[in-house]
């Protein structure tokens, strides 16, 4: 969980949600279609993924540049896929089924947001299409932020489901690419200019129906809707679509917890032998302090128990038989699974099955950054105890193909590494970035050195102070091949070769300008210069 209001609504992934950007505030009642924006494309649209989604052997990635799929175990021949302009800012979540994919994205004209919309990809008919929409929302009170998408889509009898904080329930049908929108509790869908807000923002009906996330069934019989005050499971496939409370409030919790409950924040089920355990994300009083914490519920006692001992914010990710990945706020990612066997031992009963350790060098060893910052996770079943297990990253998407979660050991993941890289012409080299500086993602701190050696030789890379006297050597004598030989089109090796802006004794330099030299045993040198700006 990366912060209160967080990572939720950006992707499918399971924790508290992501703080909603401000909508415009009037709204014209309109709902239309418009042609596709979204141009074709055989490689990746960028090696920044941000979010995935998928089922069977049919995965897709949504990145900063556009969407990208594959329909098979084999991605030697790259990832089919659709382009367009930023879209890292306008990407709030997609979810596959039935055939398709369907994302919700804001939609621009003359780049100014006039609509939010769902953007649909039909793989029987090879066509996308997009329908956009809007509420009716007034400048005052709480209406403010009804179209303010709360989480994550999900996919369940035909159609595809987004929460929308005071706009409820928005369901994408793309047999019709109409779009209807409802509030837990009510009978039936209405069009979305025709939503309305209940009357008092301090009326406990209505915060049980501002929804904050939505997540389908393993069963596939219904989908979970969380609001503040409610979990709400909601089946749009039966003939009088109900509403059936499954929690109204967390009462009791756990005695020895010692935390007092405010409201749930997200909800979501996780499998384990044929049997779907309740988890739920609340935010709590504990210490004097306000927190959000993991619990889950246990139908033999009928309490919910706290899962983890840690006040650490994390994202989770189902895998299977009780498995899931958890993501933490700073790049950490691990398997935990229910290992409680009564209800007895339900306190902290997530054990750490892969430790962050070894998830991180899982990745690195697949060839690319040492600790690649982690967008989302997806884990596909496909038998009763495998399946596959796919990772979004700043820089490419790692596969798994067959995995056993809570048996195998971590070496026999086997990640593949898949990135559109553009080669680097021989004898050229460039520091990546060029500026090395303090960030909050710790993306800028550090540089990877990037060149292609016509033959394949012994590299020695070291770095320079402006006076020319030697700062570090950030790689000695090591083997790299030549970049026609590489599939990368360059002798770079990502996990090596980089400098982080300190000296040989491990200290941090200071700022300014420093050079790089890199000479191979084949008679090949390079120089280039690299900024420290922190």
């Amino acid at each position: 969980m990366m912060s209160l209001i967080n990572k939720y609504c950006r992707n499918r992934t399971i924790g508290i949600t992501r703080a909603v950007r401000v909508a415009p505030i009037i709204f014209v009642i309109i709902v239309l279609t418009v042609s596709a924006q979204f141009r074709e494309t055989r490689v990746l649209t960028s090696n920044n993924i941000i979010g995935l989604a998928g089922s069977g052997d049919t995965v897709w990635l949504a990145t900063e540049r556009g969407f990208n799929y594959r329909t098979s175990n084999d991605v030697s021949g790259g990832w089919l896929g659709f382009e367009v302009d930023d879209l890292s800012l306008r990407y709030w979540g997609m979810a596959f089924g039935g055939g398709g994919v369907a994302a919700l994205i804001d939609m621009y004209q003359s780049n100014v947001l006039n609509r939010r919309g769902f953007w649909h990809f039909d793989h029987t008919g090879n066509r996308q299409q997009e329908v956009s929409f809007r509420f009716s929302d007034g400048a005052q009170g709480p209406d403010r932020d009804m179209a303010n998408p709360a989480g994550s889509v999900v996919y369940s009898h035909g159609s595809f489901w987004a929460p929308f904080n005071n706009g409820g329930l928005v369901r994408y049908n793309p047999q019709d690419n109409s779009v209807s929108a409802i509030k837990p509790g009510d009978a039936s869908a209405v069009p979305p200019q025709n939503m309305t807000s209940d009357e008092s923002a301090e009326d406990a009906r209505r915060r049980s129906r501002l929804v904050l996330s939505v997540n389908a069934s393993p069963a596939g019989n219904s989908i979970i809707v969380t609001t503040p005050a409610i979990i709400w499971s909601y089946n749009p496939g039966a003939s009088e679509k109900t509403w059936d409370t499954l929690h109204a409030s967390p009462n009791p919790l756990s005695a020895s917890t010692g935390e007092t409950f405010v409201s749930f924040v997200a909800a979501f089920t996780v499998s384990k032998k044929d049997v779907s355990a309740l988890y739920a994300f609340m935010a709590v009083r504990r210490d004097s302090e306000n927190d959000t914490l993991l619990y889950s519920y246990d139908d033999d006692s009928g309490q919910w128990f706290r899962t983890v001992d840690t006040r650490a914010r994390f994202s989770v990710f189902p895998a299977i038989n009780g498995g899931m990945y958890v993501l933490f706020d700073d790049n950490r990612a691990a398997l935990f699974a229910d290992t409680a066997q009564d209800a007895t031992a339900r306190e902290n009963h997530l054990s750490e099955i892969l430790t962050p350790a070894n998830f991180r060098s899982m990745l690195a060893n697949a060839g690319n950054d040492p600790n690649p910052k982690i967008n989302d996770i997806i884990f596909l079943p496909r038998t009763d105890t495998a399946g596959i297990l796919i990772v979004a990253a700043e820089t490419g998407v790692y596969v798994s193909e067959s995995i056993n979660p809570l048996t195998a050991g971590h070496t026999d993941y086997r990640f593949s590494h898949s990135r559109h890289v553009s080669p680097v012409a021989p004898g050229k080299a460039y520091a990546l970035p060029g500026i090395i500086r303090n960030s909050f993602d710790n993306k800028y701190d550090r540089c990877v050195f990037v060149y292609n050696l016509r033959r394949e030789g012994n590299v020695t890379i070291r770095v320079y102070d402006y006076n020319m006297a030697l700062v570090r050597t950030v790689v000695r004598g090591a083997p790299r091949a030549s970049g026609a030989n590489s599939a990368s089109g360059r002798s770079t090796d990502p996990a090596r070769d980089f400098w982080d802006g300190t000296n040989a004794s491990g200290r941090m330099v200071s700022p300014g300008v420093y050079y790089f030299k890199i000479t191979s045993t084949g008679g090949e040198r390079f120089f280039g210069k690299v900024v420290l700006a922190r």
